[in-house]
Protein backbone atom coordinates (compact mmCIF):
# COMPACT_ATOMS: atom_id res chain seq x y z
CA UNK A 1 0.00 0.00 0.00
CA UNK A 2 1.26 3.42 -1.12
CA UNK A 3 1.28 6.37 1.16
CA UNK A 4 -1.09 8.19 -1.11
CA UNK A 5 -3.54 4.98 -1.31
CA UNK A 6 -3.14 5.30 3.38
CA UNK A 7 -4.12 9.15 3.27
CA UNK A 8 -6.53 8.70 0.87
CA UNK A 9 -8.35 5.88 3.37
CA UNK A 10 -7.76 7.97 6.49
CA UNK A 11 -9.14 11.47 5.16
CA UNK A 12 -12.52 9.73 3.58
CA UNK A 13 -13.93 9.28 7.21
CA UNK A 14 -12.66 12.80 8.13
CA UNK A 15 -14.03 14.18 4.87
CA UNK A 16 -17.28 12.95 5.55
CA UNK A 17 -17.60 13.83 9.51
CA UNK A 18 -16.24 17.20 7.96
CA UNK A 19 -19.31 17.69 5.43
CA UNK A 20 -21.68 16.24 7.88
CA UNK A 21 -20.52 18.78 11.06
CA UNK A 22 -20.58 21.27 7.66
CA UNK A 23 -24.42 20.83 7.29
CA UNK A 24 -25.15 21.27 10.75
CA UNK A 25 -23.58 24.57 11.97
CA UNK A 26 -26.44 26.34 11.46
CA UNK A 27 -29.11 24.00 12.99
CA UNK A 28 -30.12 24.80 16.44
CA UNK A 29 -33.31 23.95 18.18
CA UNK A 30 -36.11 25.72 18.49
CA UNK A 31 -36.41 27.93 21.85
CA UNK A 32 -39.91 28.78 22.35
CA UNK A 33 -39.97 32.49 24.63
CA UNK A 34 -43.46 31.38 25.60
CA UNK A 35 -46.92 30.83 25.10
CA UNK A 36 -49.80 33.28 23.63
CA UNK A 37 -53.01 33.23 24.47
CA UNK A 38 -56.30 35.22 23.29
CA UNK A 39 -55.98 39.09 24.59
CA UNK A 40 -52.84 38.61 26.26
CA UNK A 41 -50.00 40.51 26.35
CA UNK A 42 -46.49 39.35 25.97
CA UNK A 43 -42.39 40.97 26.17
CA UNK A 44 -39.51 39.61 24.11
CA UNK A 45 -36.37 40.65 22.73
CA UNK A 46 -34.86 39.72 19.46
CA UNK A 47 -30.83 39.89 18.05
CA UNK A 48 -30.48 43.06 16.51
CA UNK A 49 -29.88 42.46 12.35
CA UNK A 50 -31.21 39.06 13.07
CA UNK A 51 -33.04 39.33 8.98
CA UNK A 52 -35.81 37.76 7.64
CA UNK A 53 -34.22 35.91 5.17
CA UNK A 54 -32.01 32.42 6.01
CA UNK A 55 -30.46 31.79 9.26
CA UNK A 56 -33.59 31.52 11.59
CA UNK A 57 -31.09 31.11 14.63
CA UNK A 58 -31.51 34.46 15.90
CA UNK A 59 -35.48 35.29 15.74
CA UNK A 60 -37.83 34.89 18.61
CA UNK A 61 -40.42 32.41 18.34
CA UNK A 62 -43.60 31.89 19.91
CA UNK A 63 -46.25 29.32 20.25
CA UNK A 64 -50.45 30.30 19.98
CA UNK A 65 -53.04 28.15 19.11
CA UNK A 66 -56.68 29.98 17.64
CA UNK A 67 -59.64 27.54 17.54
CA UNK A 68 -60.74 26.45 14.05
CA UNK A 69 -62.06 29.00 11.46
CA UNK A 70 -61.79 31.79 13.79
CA UNK A 71 -59.82 35.31 13.27
CA UNK A 72 -56.37 36.69 14.81
CA UNK A 73 -54.75 39.87 15.17
CA UNK A 74 -51.35 39.92 16.47
CA UNK A 75 -49.23 43.10 17.06
CA UNK A 76 -45.37 43.10 17.69
CA UNK A 77 -44.95 46.85 18.93
CA UNK A 78 -41.32 47.90 19.29
CA UNK A 79 -39.70 49.01 22.55
CA UNK A 80 -36.62 50.11 21.18
CA UNK A 81 -36.82 53.13 18.54
CA UNK A 82 -34.14 51.31 16.29
CA UNK A 83 -35.77 48.15 15.68
CA UNK A 84 -37.82 47.45 12.96
CA UNK A 85 -40.08 44.32 13.16
CA UNK A 86 -40.87 41.64 10.94
CA UNK A 87 -43.28 38.58 11.62
CA UNK A 88 -43.88 35.50 10.37
CA UNK A 89 -46.51 32.72 11.33
CA UNK A 90 -46.98 28.83 10.66
CA UNK A 91 -49.30 26.37 11.05
CA UNK A 92 -47.39 23.60 13.05
CA UNK A 93 -44.50 23.06 14.90
CA UNK A 94 -40.63 23.11 13.07
CA UNK A 95 -37.69 20.90 15.69
CA UNK A 96 -34.77 22.68 14.46
CA UNK A 97 -34.40 26.59 13.19
CA UNK A 98 -32.29 25.60 9.61
CA UNK A 99 -35.37 24.17 8.51
CA UNK A 100 -37.19 27.70 8.15
CA UNK A 101 -35.80 29.43 5.23
CA UNK A 102 -37.46 32.98 5.53
CA UNK A 103 -40.18 34.54 6.79
CA UNK A 104 -42.67 34.40 3.86
CA UNK A 105 -42.73 30.78 2.83
CA UNK A 106 -43.08 27.26 4.41
CA UNK A 107 -40.47 25.76 5.81
CA UNK A 108 -39.76 21.92 5.75
CA UNK A 109 -42.56 20.90 8.01
CA UNK A 110 -44.60 23.82 8.61
CA UNK A 111 -47.31 25.00 6.55
CA UNK A 112 -46.80 29.53 5.95
CA UNK A 113 -49.96 31.37 7.60
CA UNK A 114 -48.59 34.86 7.16
CA UNK A 115 -46.44 37.41 7.40
CA UNK A 116 -45.89 41.20 8.17
CA UNK A 117 -43.72 43.82 8.29
CA UNK A 118 -45.97 46.97 8.92
CA UNK A 119 -49.87 47.48 10.06
CA UNK A 120 -51.30 46.56 6.90
CA UNK A 121 -51.33 43.95 4.34
CA UNK A 122 -49.46 46.18 1.73
CA UNK A 123 -47.44 48.25 4.51
CA UNK A 124 -43.74 47.43 4.64
CA UNK A 125 -43.24 49.30 7.58
CA UNK A 126 -40.40 51.07 9.05
CA UNK A 127 -37.80 51.29 12.13
CA UNK A 128 -39.69 51.86 15.19
CA UNK A 129 -43.47 50.86 13.33
CA UNK A 130 -45.48 48.10 14.83
CA UNK A 131 -46.27 44.98 12.75
CA UNK A 132 -49.43 43.54 12.69
CA UNK A 133 -50.25 39.82 11.41
CA UNK A 134 -54.05 39.05 10.51
CA UNK A 135 -55.73 35.82 9.47
CA UNK A 136 -58.38 33.38 9.71
CA UNK A 137 -57.71 29.66 10.86
CA UNK A 138 -58.53 27.60 8.08
CA UNK A 139 -55.52 25.03 8.83
CA UNK A 140 -56.73 23.25 11.62
CA UNK A 141 -56.78 23.02 15.58
CA UNK A 142 -53.42 22.21 15.47
CA UNK A 143 -50.49 24.74 17.10
CA UNK A 144 -49.23 28.03 15.76
CA UNK A 145 -45.51 29.19 15.78
CA UNK A 146 -45.09 33.06 15.18
CA UNK A 147 -41.45 34.17 14.78
CA UNK A 148 -40.12 37.84 15.27
CA UNK A 149 -37.24 39.10 13.70
CA UNK A 150 -35.29 42.66 13.01
CA UNK A 151 -35.71 43.30 9.79
CA UNK A 152 -32.73 46.71 9.47
CA UNK A 153 -31.61 48.85 12.58
CA UNK A 154 -28.93 51.13 12.98
CA UNK A 155 -27.84 49.64 15.99
CA UNK A 156 -26.17 46.60 14.35
CA UNK A 157 -25.91 44.14 17.64
CA UNK A 158 -27.37 43.73 20.75
CA UNK A 159 -31.21 42.91 21.70
CA UNK A 160 -34.25 44.76 21.03
CA UNK A 161 -37.20 44.23 23.10
CA UNK A 162 -40.72 44.57 21.59
CA UNK A 163 -44.50 43.80 23.21
CA UNK A 164 -46.75 41.29 21.62
CA UNK A 165 -50.54 41.84 21.79
CA UNK A 166 -53.21 39.23 20.68
CA UNK A 167 -56.16 40.35 19.89
CA UNK A 168 -59.02 37.76 20.79
CA UNK A 169 -61.25 36.98 18.10
CA UNK A 170 -64.59 39.32 17.85
CA UNK A 171 -67.54 38.09 16.09
CA UNK A 172 -68.67 38.70 12.69
CA UNK A 173 -71.92 40.86 12.21
CA UNK A 174 -73.64 37.40 10.98
CA UNK A 175 -72.72 36.20 14.45
CA UNK A 176 -74.91 38.25 16.38
CA UNK A 177 -77.75 37.99 14.05
CA UNK A 178 -78.09 34.12 14.51
CA UNK A 179 -77.37 34.74 18.19
CA UNK A 180 -80.67 37.35 18.22
CA UNK A 181 -82.56 34.96 15.58
CA UNK A 182 -81.82 32.10 18.57
CA UNK A 183 -82.96 34.50 21.27
CA UNK A 184 -86.10 35.29 19.63
CA UNK A 185 -87.30 32.10 18.88
CA UNK A 186 -86.43 30.87 22.16
CA UNK A 187 -88.61 34.02 23.49
CA UNK A 188 -91.45 32.74 20.96
CA UNK A 189 -91.17 29.61 22.45
CA UNK A 190 -91.05 30.93 26.02
CA UNK A 191 -94.77 32.99 25.39
CA UNK A 192 -96.16 30.23 23.74
CA UNK A 193 -95.99 27.77 26.58
CA UNK A 194 -97.26 30.68 29.14
CA UNK A 195 -100.43 30.76 26.68
CA UNK A 196 -100.67 26.78 27.39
Amino acid sequence: MTFFTSLRRASLPLLAAGLFAAGTVHAAPISFAGTLGAGSTAFGSVMAESGPFGNGDNWSFWQFSVPFLEPVSITVTPLSADFDPIVGVWYGIETDTANYFDMLSSSLNTTFAAGADGSGPFDLGGVGEPATVGFDNIFGTGPFVLAVADYADSLGSGSLDYRITVSAPIPEPQTYALMALGLALMAGMMRGRRRD
